[in-house]
C-alpha cells in the first residue's frame, strides 16, 4: 500500500467519524469528545502538514474562529479565578479544534453529513413523541428516555433548552433540502420538516418555535431572492403562518409557556424569578458589569462572582446565575468590547468572506447558519452550551472549511 493510499484511507475514516459527530449533535455530548480525540489521532498520523497548512492559511474564516477562541484564553491574564477561567475556555474548545475539523470535512461528503444529522434528529423526535404520548395519554407505557429536567420534559437526551433549537435548525435544513432534491428522497426531507413541526408543538421550547418560524421566513426569502419585493412579502406571510400554525398545534403546556411571554412582560420588576422578568433582570445586571469593565471585561473566569456581587447589590431577591442567557452580553462581560466584536465576526464574517466562492448550492446554508445563531443567542449563550456549540462548529466546518475544493487529493464530486 502506497503512502498516498493509506493517507487517503485515514482521511476517509476521519470523514466517517465527522459524519458520526453530526449524528451525535442532539444526543449526549461525551461521545463527541471521544470521537474528536480519535479523529485528532488519525489526523496527526495522516500528516500532509504542508497541504493542511495551505488550506488553513488561505481560509480567513478559520482565523476569525481562532481569534475568537484565543481572546478568551488571553482574558485569563486578568481573571481572578483561574480554575473557573479554564473551565470557561474548555466551553469553547471546539473553536480551537477547528484546525482539524476544517481540514477533515470533505465537500463530496456533504450529503452524508446532512443525512446523518437529519436521521439522528428524527430518531430523537420519535423518542420525544413517545415521551409526550406516555406523559399525556398512556401512563401505563414503560418509561422512555427523557432528559432529567422537569416533570413534563419530552426531549430524550437533552432538555428543551438545547433540543428545541436543534430541532428547529434541522427543520430548516430539511425544508432547504426538500426544495432542491428530486425523487423519493425529497419526500424523506419533507417528512423531516413535518417531524420538526410536530415536536416543536409540544416541546415547550419557545426559542425553538420562534427560531423555526424565522428560518422558514428566511428560506422563503432565499427561494424568491431574485424578486426582492415579492420575497419580503412572502417571507412575512411565512413567518405569520408558521407562528399561528405552531401555536394552534401546540399542546396546553407549550401554549402556557408562550402565554407567559405576554403575561410576564408587564411584571418585569415584580414577578420575582419568573422566566421573562428573570431574563430581563439578567440583562440589566450584566449591563452594569459591562459598564464597569467595558474594554477588557472581567475575565473568562469571573462572571459568576461579579454577577453575584451586582445581584446582591441591586436585586437580592433574585437568583444569581452563571450566564446571562445572552451570548453577546456574556462575551462583553467576560472579554470586553474586543470579545463582543469577535463574537459578531464569527457570525457576520463567514458568509461575507465566502460570498465569491464558486456556486456549490450551499450558499443559503452559509447565510442561514449565522442568522440562526445570532437570533437564538439573544436568549441563551448557545455558542457556550455543549450540543449547540458542537452543531455550530460542525456546520461551520462543512460550509466554510473545505473551501471551493475539498482537501482530499482525490477530485471532488457533486454535493
Amino acid at each position: 500500500m502506497t503512502t498516498i493510499v493509506w493517507r487517503d484511507r485515514l482521511a476517509a475514516v476521519n470523514s466517517g467519524l465527522l459524519t458520526a459527530l453530526f449524528f451525535l449533535v442532539p444526543t449526549q455530548i461525551a461521545p463527541a469528545y471521544v470521537l474528536s480525540g480519535l479523529m485528532l489521532v488519525f489526523w496527526l498520523i495522516e500528516g500532509r502538514w504542508q497541504q493542511k497548512w495551505q488550506a488553513l492559511r488561505g481560509n480567513p474564516v478559520f482565523w476569525v474562529f481562532q481569534a475568537y477562541f484565543w481572546w478568551v484564553v488571553v482574558s485569563l491574564l486578568w481573571t481572578a479565578d483561574m480554575r473557573a477561567g479554564w473551565n470557561m475556555v474548555s466551553r469553547y474548545l471546539f473553536f480551537m479544534l477547528a484546525a482539524f475539523y476544517f481540514t477533515v470535512a470533505r465537500r463530496e461528503h456533504t450529503h452524508r453529513y446532512l443525512l446523518a444529522f437529519a436521521i439522528s434528529v428524527m430518531l430523537c423526535e420519535a423518542l420525544a413523541s413517545y415521551n409526550w404520548l406516555h406523559l399525556n395519554h398512556y401512563p401505563q407505557w414503560p418509561d422512555g428516555l427523557r432528559a432529567d429536567k422537569e416533570a413534563l420534559e419530552t426531549g430524550p437526551f437533552v432538555d428543551r433548552i438545547l433540543f428545541g433549537p436543534v430541532v428547529a435548525f434541522a427543520g430548516y435544513v430539511g425544508a432547504w433540502q426538500a426544495t432542491r432534491i428530486r425523487g423519493r428522497e425529497r419526500t424523506v426531507w419533507g417528512l423531516s420538516v413535518i417531524g420538526a413541526i410536530a415536536v416543536l408543538s409540544f416541546s415547550a421550547s419557545r426559542v425553538g418555535m420562534v427560531s423555526f418560524c424565522l428560518m422558514m421566513a428566511l428560506l422563503t426569502f432565499q427561494m424568491l431572492a431574485h424578486r426582492r419585493g415579492l420575497a419580503s412579502m412572502a417571507a412575512g406571510l411565512a413567518l405569520l403562518c408558521c407562528a399561528v400554525g405552531l401555536y394552534a398545534l401546540g399542546d396546553p403546556h407549550t401554549k402556557d409557556r408562550v402565554g407567559q411571554v405576554f403575561s410576564e412582560s408587564g411584571q418585569l420588576d415584580t414577578a420575582i424569578n419568573e422566566s421573562i422578568p428573570h431574563r430581563y433582570k439578567m440583562v440589566v445586571n450584566t449591563l452594569h458589569i459591562i459598564a464597569e469593565h467595558p474594554w477588557l471585561g472581567v475575565g473568562a473566569g469571573d462572571f459568576v462572582p461579579e454577577y453575584k456581587a451586582i445581584n446582591d447589590q441591586r436585586s437580592p431577591a433574585w437568583i444569581a446565575v452563571r450566564n446571562p442567557h445572552n451570548q453577546l452580553l456574556f462575551n462583553l462581560a467576560t472579554t470586553g468590547i474586543v470579545g463582543g466584536l469577535l463574537l459578531l465576526a464569527i457570525w457576520i464574517a463567514p458568509p461575507w468572506l465566502t460570498r465569491r466562492w464558486p456556486d456549490d448550492g450551499l450558499r443559503p446554508l452559509r447565510i442561514g447558519l449565522p442568522v440562526f445563531y445570532f437570533f437564538i443567542c439573544l436568549s441563551e449563550s448557545y455558542i457556550w452550551r455543549s450540543n449547540t456549540g458542537l452543531m455550530f462548529m460542525l456546520f461551520s466546518a462543512l460550509l466554510y472549511g473545505p473551501g471551493p475544493m475539498a482537501l482530499s487529493s482525490k477530485s471532488t464530486g457533486p454535493t
